[in-house]
């Protein structure tokens, strides 16, 4: 009512109305349920630090944050059961909200709300799109809330969020066909930043 362009999060809570979905659809208000958040929560107050070991997390989180989060989290310190299951509900409420969304034709977008426990900058959207594809969503259509529906919901449509001729060559080249195995997003080949090639090592640096 108030003109709000998106959603975030959804509801963790509760199903969303049918009523409300058929007005996002209308009006045209994203959905950007940030599953992973949910996710990271349940595995952070289980006392689980899962995750730690896949290969881009490695890549792109410091040693020390590495080791202190892993002595951390399996020390027992943040456990808390009811806490868990608390966002372990929050995680199945949200990946039915984000299908019937979906299904009832709400346009969706993907974000991560990196920075919260075990929601790491730079691997967070990478699973995203592994537990959108879990929960019943086609890889197409979750690839396309990561980037051209991204680009429209900031109004930068015309610059990025799809290749063609005149938009900003940002490009990331991966091992693998994403549209057979979203997981292939992780395996990353080559980044180009606006026609410039990234050297990726060197974004790695601890200083």
């Amino acid at each position: 009512e108030i003109g709000s362009a998106s959603v975030e999060h959804g509801s963790w809570r509760d199903e969303m109305p049918d009523r409300l979905l058929e007005r996002m659809a209308h009006d045209g208000v994203y959905l950007d349920p940030t599953l992973g958040v949910a996710e990271a929560y349940s595995l952070y107050f289980a006392g689980k630090p899962d995750g730690l070991s896949s290969s881009l997390v490695q890549q792109v989180v410091s040693a020390q944050m590495l080791t202190s989060t892993r002595e951390f989290v399996g020390s027992g310190k943040s456990a808390n059961p009811a806490r868990a299951e608390q966002f372990q509900h929050a995680l199945n409420q949200g990946r039915a909200n984000l299908l019937r969304a979906w299904k009832a034709g709400v346009p969706l977008v993907m974000g991560s709300d990196s920075g919260n426990p075990l929601v790491f900058h730079g691997h967070s959207l990478h699973h995203e799109l592994q537990l959108w594809v879990q929960a019943g969503i086609p890889i197409p259509v979750a690839l396309q809330a990561a980037t051209v529906n991204a680009a429209k919901l900031l109004g930068a449509e015309k610059h990025i969020g799809a290749i063609r001729k005149g938009m900003d060559a940002d490009l990331l080249m991966v091992d693998g066909n994403p549209l057979q195995d979203i997981a292939a997003t992780e395996r990353i080949s080559l980044v180009v930043l606006k026609g410039e090639r990234v050297r990726r090592s060197t974004l790695f640096d601890q200083k």
